[in-house]
């Protein structure tokens, strides 16, 4: 049989950075402890005491076999507690120290004495330890034992009654799970972009030229009554074929052409347009170039010229220059738009609205509110939130939460790592090691995360299977 014993506080000592002398009496005629020292200087605790057990003591643990008694010496503040040592008492003419109880003991410390006590004399224990300091450590940091009976039928009971427990058993658990709130949306700004490409030296509209319909097709979203468009900025840009001058005009009529096309399509008014050419499009090549394996692209990427025709000129003296020319250009003849706008009405009908025309400019606030609309979430939008915010606390719970749901622990604990270390995720974390059985970790956690309810209530769970 395995017990599970609460913590028997039989001392009360608050560290307060000098030696505390006091003497405890320990429960159902045990002995006393005397507290000499308990000092804390922000980094290590250093506490001694004496142990005196009562030649009473043989009432209970009897004169022969292998009953006994263990004492347990903790330093505790509220729900936490660190283990300072077990001492084994067996009886004058018997022996307990067994291969269970070793182990019992030596799973909550290195820090394992046995004694024999007599019938006719106390038995005196002398301690001194130097302890590195938890997190948890302050000035009123306490002092405390348990006293347990040990049967030879590998089972401690507590003196003051014996509360039964097994294995951990997670079908037998419920463990608190802690909800996250939800980004709060707003009426901030958001920005989208879109772009429509040209062939060379052409400035008018080509509606099936590359992705030019697609593209087009997305300011529709925005044309309607959910949505204040505030600002749609266009820019156009040349290929640097042509010299610079051609090619800033080029550009400039590149802008025009695409506000005209939006302007034809849509009722935004005119006031909402800035419109402007920039000449010629370089980026994508300059970024190729100093990445690239051939030396002498990067050479040419490195050096500085008077002007972009010079730079022009230098590219085309180069083997690369062929391939930059196919597979660059193309797309370095286009005209952009930078659609400024605010979501009037932040609801799911808006939301998903948005979601349908371009996923990838929602923001976490609105993958929050559109996940779990209808009352179940909804995988495949969970999955894009996730991907655009992969260390989302609230999206990450969401798809933890959904993970322990199907068995899968370890996926859950993968999307919380990511979704930081608040005491409502760390206490999920300690969920889902308690599920996995591991309750070792589940308790670091769930004492990590104390100061929320949830946590508390697992704590107490964890202790009924221990």
């Amino acid at each position: 049989m395995k017990t599970f014993f609460k913590g028997f506080l039989i001392a009360s000592l608050m560290f307060v950075g000098v030696a505390a002398y006091a003497q405890t009496l320990i429960c159902s005629n045990v002995g006393t402890i005397d507290v000499t020292k308990t000092a804390f200087d922000g980094n290590k605790v250093d506490v001694a005491y004496t142990v005196t057990v009562d030649p009473a003591v043989k009432n209970i643990i009897d004169v022969k076999g292998q009953k006994g008694v263990v004492l347990t010496t903790v330093l505790a503040e509220g729900p936490f507690k660190q283990v300072i040592e077990c001492l084994v008492i067996s009886p004058a003419k018997g022996n307990c120290k067994t291969d269970w109880i070793d182990a019992k003991c030596k799973a909550v410390t290195p820090n394992v004495r046995y004694f024999q006590a007599y019938e006719d004399q106390p038995l005196v224990i002398r301690s001194n330890y130097t302890i590195e300091a938890e997190e948890w450590f302050s000035p009123n940091t306490e002092i405390t034992v348990t006293a347990q009976e040990y049967k030879d039928l590998q089972c401690l009971v507590h003196l003051i009654g014996a509360i039964p427990a097994g294995e951990l058993d997670p079908t037998e658990i419920v463990p608190a799970w802690a909800y996250i709130p939800a980004p709060v949306g707003t009426s901030a700004e958001h920005s989208f972009s879109t772009k429509i490409f040209y062939p060379v030296n052409v400035t008018t509209e080509v509606s099936d030229y590359l992705e030019n319909a697609q593209a087009l097709s997305l300011l529709r979203t925005l044309d309607s009554p959910n949505f204040n468009v505030t600002n749609i900025a266009v820019n156009g840009w040349a290929s640097p074929e042509s010299s610079v001058a051609y090619n800033q005009r080029l550009s400039e009529r590149r802008a025009a052409t695409m506000k005209d096309i939006i302007a034809a399509r849509y009722s935004y008014p005119d006031a909402l347009y800035t419109v402007a050419g920039n000449g010629e499009y370089w980026a994508d090549i300059d970024a190729f170039a100093a990445a690239s394996d051939d030396p002498a692209l990067r050479n040419w990427a490195a050096r500085s010229f008077s002007n972009l025709d010079a730079k022009e000129a230098a590219l085309k003296q180069l083997s690369a220059y062929k391939n930059i020319a196919s597979n660059f250009y193309p797309r370095a003849r286009f005209a952009d738009c930078i659609v400024t706008y605010k979501l009037i009405n932040f609801d799911p009908v808006a939301v998903r609205e948005l979601y349908n025309a371009y996923p990838e400019v929602l923001s976490e606030a609105e993958y929050a509110a559109l996940a779990v609309s209808d009352g179940e979430v909804n995988a495949e939008i969970l999955a894009k939130g996730l991907e655009l915010y992969p260390e989302s606390e609230y999206l990450s719970n969401i798809a933890a939460k959904c993970a322990v749901a199907e068995g899968d622990y370890e996926k859950a604990i993968e999307y919380l790592r990511k979704a930081g270390d608040s005491n409502e995720v760390v206490n999920n974390i300690g969920v889902c090691y308690m599920l996995l059985g591991n309750k070792t970790q589940a308790r670091v956690a769930f004492l990590h995360a104390w100061g929320i309810p949830e946590a508390s209530e697992n704590l107490i769970q964890l202790r009924k299977v221990e």
